[in-house]
């Protein structure tokens, strides 16, 4: 029994560790403009959008995901779009650079000297 309580903690460390990505792109999600959402997988893409357009938000894209989207919208969408059933808010950067007007060709950041 004793070697139990090790091997818990090695799994809820590697918990953290694997959880760790999601719940930072969750708390990053920005207040308005493009944010990456998640619905009921079992919605299809029409009910997705219709949910969508229930919460005064522009479609960007579809996600790869059954019932995912990225959206774009304004101050108070992101409670508009938890009420229409919205299960997960993200910043599609962090989620998996999904957003559509990042810019590759910006060098301001980064240059090598």
């Amino acid at each position: 029994m004793a070697r139990t309580a090790p091997f818990l903690c090695l799994i809820g460390v590697f918990a953290l560790i694997g959880l760790a990505p999601l719940a930072l792109a969750i708390s990053a999600a920005p207040p308005s403009g493009q944010t990456a959402v998640l619905f009921d997988p079992r919605l299809d893409r029409r009910e997705v959008l219709q949910a969508v357009a229930a919460s005064d938000a522009t479609l960007v894209r579809f996600g790869a995901l059954p019932g995912s989207a990225v959206v774009d919208t304004d101050e108070g969408g992101r409670l508009r779009l938890s009420a229409a059933g919205a299960w997960l808010l993200a910043d599609p950067i962090l989620l998996g650079g999904c957003r559509s007007d990042f810019d590759f060709s910006d060098t301001s950041i980064g240059n090598p000297i």
